[in-house]
């Protein structure tokens, strides 16, 4: 049993996914190694895994388990490559569309995460975990783990579910319906709009969970936390055109500004409450730089998959001691 609780913390950020995604591949390559085991998943080193949209989609990658399969973290890398452009499928009326219906339909994401995901369910995983969603109807966050699915079967879904609802980002993809084991239906949308980074909400679902020989609850100090985020946006917004834009003009922009938000101030909190514990080296929070690659979460083109692919790399390439001081605090 490792000394430390240890949370994987996935945010959104739409198809920039692939660049945290690259990372927890090249971490399971690393842990492979480390523990001389070939047949080891990254959820194997994590306690409790933690997604928001496009992060909810990997963790729900992750954490699939289903009559003996399992993914490859470097097969969910590989997810943004080989989907991307199933999943954000332009038409030539996509503006006029979007002023009365979502820029993409369901039938590319569903297609490809019922291809993913099949029949497998949120209560076979192998780790606990927290995936956020929304639900419109009952006016309250949704967060899916993996402990309440097998305590209760109306908390139980199909995991193709949870990522389309983790991931139903507003004017991208219409409302999701989920329908639980039970057969109780939700409308759920993307939980980025209150949790882009959702350590804290791992953090606090990590105070619930008994762990350690004492069975006892996880202190802040007992924890380790990997947040890795899907890059830093630095594109501003003019103010001489943005004090003219109307309802329609502000509703990708504050999508975004609420994301970024959301993230930063997740990601302060984090730093300064393991700070106060005295344990401020077992929050790790990793944010590749985009270098060229588009601030829009739904460039699926080829030529931006490229760039991610080149980021990827180069953060990989450039942070070889950082990665192995994760791998070593993953076994301790």
């Amino acid at each position: 049993m490792s000394k430390y609780f240890r949370i994987l913390a996935l945010d959104g950020g739409g198809i920039r996914g692939m660049l945290p995604a690259m990372i927890v591949a090249e971490l399971e390559r690393r842990l492979r190694k480390a523990t001389n085991n070939a047949d080891s998943y990254i959820s194997d080193y994590f306690d409790l895994i933690a997604g928001t949209s496009t992060g909810g989609i990997l963790s729900c990658i992750y954490l699939y388990n289903h009559n003996g399969r399992r993914i490859e973290a470097a097969d969910a890398a590989s997810f943004y490559e080989n989907f991307g452009s199933t999943i954000f499928r332009r038409n030539c009326f996509s503006f006029i569309i979007r002023l009365f219906d979502s820029l993409y339909r369901d039938k590319g994401i569903n297609g490809v995460l019922d291809r993913i995901f099949g029949e497998a369910k949120l209560s076979e995983a192998v780790c606990n975990c927290a995936i956020m969603a929304y639900d419109i109807s009952e006016r309250k966050a949704v967060i899916f783990t993996r402990d309440a699915a097998r305590q209760d079967d109306r908390r139980d879904y199909r995991l193709r579910d949870i990522a389309r609802a983790t991931s139903a980002a507003p004017t991208y993809f219409r409302v999701a319906k989920a329908l639980s084991i039970s057969g109780d239906t939700s409308y759920l949308i993307d939980g980025g709009i209150y949790a882009n980074d959702p350590s804290i909400c791992g953090i606090v679902e990590a105070k619930k969970t008994v762990f350690g020989a004492q069975d006892t609850y996880p202190k802040i100090s007992d924890m380790l936390v990997v947040s890795i985020g899907t890059g830093k946006v630095v594109k501003s917004y003019d103010y001489e055109r943005a004090r003219k834009w109307g309802v329609i003009s502000w509703a990708i922009p504050v999508i975004d500004m609420l994301q970024s938000s959301s993230a930063e101030v997740v990601s302060y909190q984090v730093d300064k409450l393991f700070d106060s514990e005295g344990s401020r080296d077992q929050y790790i929070r990793i944010v590749p730089e985009l270098y060229d690659v588009s601030h829009k979460m739904d460039d699926a083109s080829p030529q931006n998959i490229a760039c991610i692919k080149e980021a990827g790399n180069i953060y990989i390439a450039n942070n070889d001691r950082q990665l192995d001081e994760i791998v070593k605090l993953l076994i301790k």
